[in-house]
């Protein structure tokens, strides 16, 4: 499966360990279709259906589409790198516009 930034695919993230994100739930890939195609990881974010308001840089709603059945809030400061085994199949895609809103998050969590 050829993964690119932006596709929310259903990824397991079992086991988990402490206060982790766990279960087979949905994730969008963050990193670029260059870097999946060598690596043997790559970067996400998880999707959770616990929708929190006015969660900024931390959460950001992310509404149901093709094969994302539930509204959901991608989880800004749960990123992580994870194996692409656990990448089951994608089930949507962000656009451009929510992309952006996503990296200029994560880039006030990092810096």
């Amino acid at each position: 499966m050829v993964l690119n930034r932006g596709d929310i695919c259903l990824v397991n993230f079992n086991p988990s360990k402490g206060g982790e994100m766990g279960k087979l739930r949905p994730a969008i890939i963050m990193s670029d279709a260059e870097e999946n195609s060598v690596l043997n990881t790559c970067i996400v974010v998880p999707l959770s259906t616990v929708i929190e308001k006015d969660a900024l840089p931390y959460r950001y709603t992310i509404t149901k589409r093709d094969k994302l059945q539930y509204d959901s809030d991608a989880c800004i400061n749960e990123i992580r790198a994870l194996s692409k085994i656990r990448i089951k199949e994608k089930l949507s895609s962000l656009s451009k516009k929510e992309m952006e809103i996503i990296q200029k998050a994560l880039c006030k969590i990092l810096l």
